[in-house]
C-alpha cells in the first residue's frame, strides 16, 4: 500500500486556471467575452500566467461558461481541446516523467500552481490505484477537466491506450453519456463521495515515450521554487506543524466522504501507522477525535447552509456516520 496527499494552504487560485478556459474557448465556440464580462479579475489576469486571483471568481467563471454554453460536459470537451503546454510547467514536467505513476505524484504535488480549492490524493491498495479529487464547492466542469486530463495526458505521453477500471464523479449524471465513453472508455458512476479514477496498479509502471529524466529534474526544481514562492509547499520549515495538521484534515475530509474516517484509515492515507499518527497529533496538542469533530462541524455547516434542510439520513452519509441517530447526537453537541 502506498498513498500520497497534499497539504494545501487556504483556498487560492492563479490566472492559469482561467486561461485554460480561454485557450479552449475558440474551439468550443464558447462566447468567452460574455463569460468574463462581469468577472472581477486583475487587468493582467488574461495575459499573464501565475497571477494570484480569487478562487471564488475563478469558479464563477467556469460555472458561467458551463451555464452560457449549455454544455453539461464542458470540462470533458475543454480537456480534449487543450494542447500540450496549456498547463504550462505542469504539462512539461509530467511529460518528462519516466512513468505514469511518477506523473500522478507530481500532478498532486504541484497542482496548487493552478488552484488549491480542492484535495487531490493518490492511494495504491492491492491491485488497485485510486486518484481522487474532493471539493466541497466544486464546479462539475472543473471536476470533469481534472479527471479527464489525467487520462488524456497519460495516453498522449505514453502512446498507450490507458483505460481506467472505473470513473466516478461527485456531481450528477450529464445528458451526454457519449462524451464520457469517448474520453474514458470505462464504466462511469455519478453521485459518488468524490471524483475518482481507479486504475490497475500495473498501469503506474507504463513508461512515457516523452521521458527526459534530466529535464524532469530541472523542471521539478523550478516548480518547487514557485510553490515555495506562493507558500504552498507542504512541510516548509516555517509551517511544519501546520503541514501535518493540514494533511490530516484533508485525509479526514476524504475518508469522511468515503464513510470511514477512523484513525487506522487516516493513518493509511498518510502512509504511517496509527500509533505514530496518534503520537504526532499529541505533540501538536490535538487528537484524531478533535480534528474529526472539527471536520464534521465544517461539513455540517456547509451542508446546512447550502441545502437548507437535508434529511437526517443524507446528512449522516455526508458526515460519515453509520446512522442518522449518531449524526443527530453530534449536531446537538455543536
Amino acid at each position: 500500500m502506498a498513498s500520497s496527499a497534499l497539504s494545501l494552504p487556504r483556498s487560492s487560485a492563479f490566472s492559469d486556471f482561467v486561461l485554460l478556459l480561454v485557450a479552449a474557448a475558440p474551439k468550443l465556440g464558447l462566447p468567452i467575452e460574455a463569460v468574463l464580462q462581469n468577472a472581477v479579475l486583475p487587468p493582467a489576469a488574461l495575459r499573464q500566467r501565475g497571477l494570484p486571483i480569487s478562487l471564488s471568481v475563478a469558479r464563477q467563471i467556469w460555472a458561467s461558461a458551463e451555464r452560457m454554453s449549455g454544455d453539461r460536459v464542458l470540462g470533458l470537451h475543454a480537456a480534449e481541446e487543450l494542447e500540450i503546454g496549456a498547463l504550462d510547467i505542469l504539462d512539461y514536467l509530467t511529460r518528462s516523467c519516466r512513468s505514469f505513476g511518477e506523473a500522478v505524484h507530481r500532478v498532486i504535488r504541484f497542482s496548487p500552481l493552478l488552484a488549491s480549492g480542492g484535495v487531490l490524493s493518490f492511494q495504491v491498495t492491492g491491485r488497485r490505484a485510486h486518484f481522487r479529487h474532493l471539493s466541497q464547492d466544486g464546479v462539475p466542469a472543473v471536476a470533469q477537466l481534472i479527471v479527464s486530463l489525467m487520462v488524456l495526458r497519460a495516453r498522449a505521453f505514453s502512446g498507450e491506450d490507458i483505460r481506467p477500471l472505473a470513473v466516478r464523479f461527485r456531481h450528477r449524471g450529464a445528458r451526454d453519456p457519449g462524451a464520457y465513453d469517448r474520453v474514458f472508455r470505462a464504466p462511469i458512476e455519478f453521485g459518488a463521495p468524490c471524483d475518482e479514477l481507479v486504475f490497475d496498479r500495473e498501469l503506474l509502471d507504463v513508461p512515457f515515450l516523452t521521458a527526459e529524466p534530466r529535464l524532469c529534474e530541472i523542471l521539478e526544481g523550478c516548480a518547487t521554487a514557485r510553490l515555495q514562492a506562493v507558500g504552498a509547499i507542504a512541510g516548509a520549515p516555517a509551517a511544519a506543524g501546520s503541514s501535518l495538521l493540514g494533511e490530516v484534515r484533508q485525509a479526514l475530509r476524504i475518508c469522511i466522504a468515503e464513510g470511514n474516517p477512523n484513525i487506522d484509515r487516516i493513518a493509511e492515507h498518510l502512509g504511517v501507522s496509527a500509533r505514530t499518527l496518534q503520537r504526532q497529533l499529541r505533540e501538536h496538542g490535538t487528537s484524531h477525535r478533535a480534528l474529526l469533530t472539527e471536520a464534521r462541524a465544517e461539513i455540517a455547516n456547509h451542508v446546512l447552509a447550502s441545502s437548507g434542510n437535508p434529511t437526517r439520513r443524507a446528512l449522516a452519509a455526508q458526515l460519515g456516520y453509520a446512522s442518522p441517530r449518531s449524526a443527530s447526537r453530534a449536531l446537538r453537541r455543536r
